[in-house]
Parts: C-alpha cells; sequence; structure tokens
C-alpha cells in the first residue's frame, strides 16, 4: 500500500513540474490557464506546424463560454475571430462577461450546419454538451450529471452564406476553423465546402463513442476531409471512459494539402 501511494505521489508532482516547465517555456500559457482557455488545444495548436501558417481569420463554430476565444487570443494576438454559438444564455455570457476587443472578436447567436432552416437545441446543465442532437444512452451513463434542462428553437445557416453576407475579404488557406458542436461536425463541414481553399487548419471535436443520436462518426469525417484535400496532422489529448479507459472523443488537427513545409 504505502509503494503504491508513493507511486501515485511521484505521479502527481512530475505532472505538476511538467506543467510548470511549460508555463516557464510559454508564458502566454498562463493566460490561458488562468482565463479559461482550452489548456488542451492551446497545446494542441502550441507546435512547429502551426507557427508556419499564417491565419488571417479564426472561426470558432460552438464557442460556448469563449474558451477557444481565449485560447486563439493567447497564441494569436492580433488575428480577428467570428465565434457562433446557438445557446442564448451562452451567447449572453460571451457578451456581457467580454474580456476581449469586441472589434476584434464578434460574436453571432447562430448555429451551423448545411443548410440554413430552425432547429432545435437541446440544452444542457452542463452548457458545453448542449447538441442539436439528442443525449444517447452512452453519454447518458458516462456522464450522468449531462441532463438537458430544456429545449430551445434556434437559427441555423452555412458558414459560407455567413461569410458571403458579411463580405469579409479572403486570402487562400488563411481561416483557422474549429468546430466543437457535439456530434453535428459533419454538417458543419457541409455548409463550409465552398470555401475549403480558403481554409488553412481546421480543429475538429470527434467522437469516436456514439454519444449523440444520429452523430457524425470518426470515419466520416476523416473521409470528407481527405475527399476535400485535409490531412491529419495532429491529435489532442483523448477523453476516456470513467468505465473501462476507451477513448471517447479527441481533438483532431486536419492541414490544407496546400500547405507543404519544406523544412
Amino acid at each position: 500500500m504505502i509503494w503504491q501511494f508513493i507511486f501515485k505521489q511521484l505521479i502527481y508532482w512530475g505532472h505538476r513540474l511538467a506543467n510548470l516547465g511549460y508555463l516557464l517555456a510559454y508564458p502566454s500559457y498562463a493566460k490561458v490557464r488562468g482565463g479559461r482557455g482550452s489548456a488542451e488545444i492551446y497545446q494542441l495548436l502550441n507546435k512547429k506546424w502551426f507557427t508556419k501558417t499564417e491565419i488571417k481569420l479564426v472561426i470558432d463554430v460552438g464557442a460556448n463560454e469563449g474558451q477557444f476565444i481565449r485560447t486563439s487570443l493567447a497564441l494569436m494576438p492580433n488575428t480577428a475571430i467570428l465565434a457562433f454559438e446557438p445557446n442564448p444564455i451562452s451567447v449572453q455570457n460571451l457578451l456581457q462577461k467580454a474580456n476581449w476587443n469586441t472589434e476584434q472578436v464578434k460574436i453571432f447567436s447562430l448555429a451551423l450546419g448545411s443548410s440554413q432552416d430552425n432547429l432545435l437545441l437541446n440544452v444542457s446543465k452542463f452548457s458545453p454538451a448542449s447538441s442539436l442532437l439528442k443525449n444517447s444512452e452512452r453519454l447518458n451513463q458516462e456522464f450522468p450529471d449531462l441532463l438537458t434542462e430544456k429545449i430551445v428553437d434556434v437559427k441555423i445557416n452555412r458558414l459560407d452564406n455567413i461569410l458571403k453576407e458579411l463580405d469579409i475579404p479572403l486570402c487562400d488557406q488563411s481561416l483557422l476553423i474549429k468546430i466543437d458542436v457535439q456530434g453535428f461536425e459533419l454538417e458543419v463541414l457541409k455548409g463550409a465546402n465552398t470555401i475549403f481553399e480558403k481554409i488553412a487548419v481546421i480543429i475538429c471535436e470527434v467522437n469516436l463513442s456514439l454519444l449523440y443520436e444520429n452523430q457524425s462518426n470518426f470515419d466520416e469525417i476523416i473521409g470528407f476531409l481527405y475527399l476535400n484535400n485535409f490531412r491529419l496532422i495532429d491529435i489532442g489529448q483523448p477523453i476516456r471512459s470513467r468505465f473501462n479507459e476507451e477513448i471517447l472523443y479527441v481533438d483532431l488537427a486536419f492541414i490544407s494539402n496546400k500547405i507543404i513545409f519544406n523544412k
């Protein structure tokens, strides 16, 4: 028993020291950790391959409470951000509690998908789990606190429609798109396929287990992006089952095949 305790303590302090070392090496990481950003996505993007891209505009699909907005600002302080979030409560929080330049960061109360319509959003007690899709039994088993509190009617549109309406000039391979929409990822991608030549990087949360009814699956997303000239370049830290450590979902980074690193 004593050796198990010592082993666990060594692991704990090893993680703490590694995190401290990372903070010292990358000071902007402290802004993410202290400002409710996404430490996992910061570490996913804080790589040599990403620093070689020239992102001019970030599009955050499923902004929730602004976790990725804060992460983007830490990594790319001067880059404009368009953030889309259909949950009215989350949008209100984004607008009222904004600690960023509202000229640089624009918030849209809107869901993105493959068509222009109105859909029902299942608002979860834990807001990041809110989805246009219904919870599966597996999700309820893994996360019993993720109960749907209410259902609200939300507007949905294609991303390429929105960018056309906003009349934003875009250069080829100048966009980063992050998608975190709880199983609706493929629909978002289909609604952006006419602007793929403008996209350099796609960060997409992908479910490997059935967490939402009729969700996009891993193979569909990988296949769709490969057919549209994107390749998988990096993988984030997976979230695992509390029962058997099976991977439930993970953030994947894709890059346009037009971007080639010679050095």
